[in-house]
């Protein structure tokens, strides 16, 4: 409620002066990998890790002649899936005597994204951005099972560039969290681990498309 109150307050000013617009994205998240395993063997991805998801959201922008402000409203889409290869909790300390376990990890999030970007005009349709990311999880789920999220607010850095042409805008962006977030597992595939975690931390490469609504759309004809 906090991000939506947060985004019209700052829109409303800017959309009296403003663009009006849609936007879509396609996402490559790094994250929902399992940390800090005490009784690991080795962590790796084996040919599993695949983290994919796609956004929608509105926006506004004010064009302030070389510079620009742009306030986002998103629906953030996200899975992974990733393996990591833990020995067997048993007695025997030889590792040449430990079974190896492979834990296939799926974990889902949908989140409401707002960023407040600050944009500056290089060259001609080619522009630099950057600016805070405010993000608020509404539903996320696993195979795993996992300590609830007790704070499912969490601050991000956005950084990117696009080529605007009219109407039309592709951009790539990376978002990198500003705190790490991280969730006990409590049970993988029927196995108590030691202390170990999934990585929720923010790491994401975006393709965004956008387009600006014309000003006369919704204007009634004489």
């Amino acid at each position: 409620m906090r991000l939506f109150i947060l985004f019209f307050l700052i829109s409303g000013s800017i959309l009296a002066q403003g663009n009006f617009g849609i936007n879509v994205g396609l996402n490559d998240d790094n994250f929902g990998s399992i940390k800090n395993i005490e009784t690991k063997i080795d962590d790796y991805d084996l040919d599993l890790k695949n983290s994919t998801g796609f956004h929608l959201g509105v926006f506004t922008e004010i064009d302030l002649i070389t510079f620009y402000i742009r306030p986002e409203l998103n629906l953030i889409f996200s899975k992974s899936k990733n393996g990591t290869a833990f020995s067997s909790l048993d007695n025997d300390t030889s590792l040449l005597n430990q079974s190896i376990n492979i834990a296939e990890h799926s974990y889902k999030s949908t989140d409401i994204q707002v960023p407040i970007i600050f944009g500056y005009k290089v060259l001609g349709p080619i522009s630099l951005f950057g600016g805070p990311t405010f993000k608020y999880n509404l539903s996320s789920s696993s195979n795993f099972d996992l300590e609830e999220i007790k704070d499912k607010y969490s601050l991000s850095l956005l950084l990117g560039t696009r080529v605007k042409v009219r109407s039309l805008s592709i951009g790539l962006r990376y978002e990198r969290g500003l705190n790490d977030k991280e969730l006990l597992i409590i049970n993988a595939n029927g196995i108590d681990l030691d202390n170990a975690n999934v990585d929720t931390t923010t790491n994401k490469l975006s393709l965004n498309i956008s387009y600006e609504i014309p000003y006369n759309l919704f204007k009634k004809k004489d």
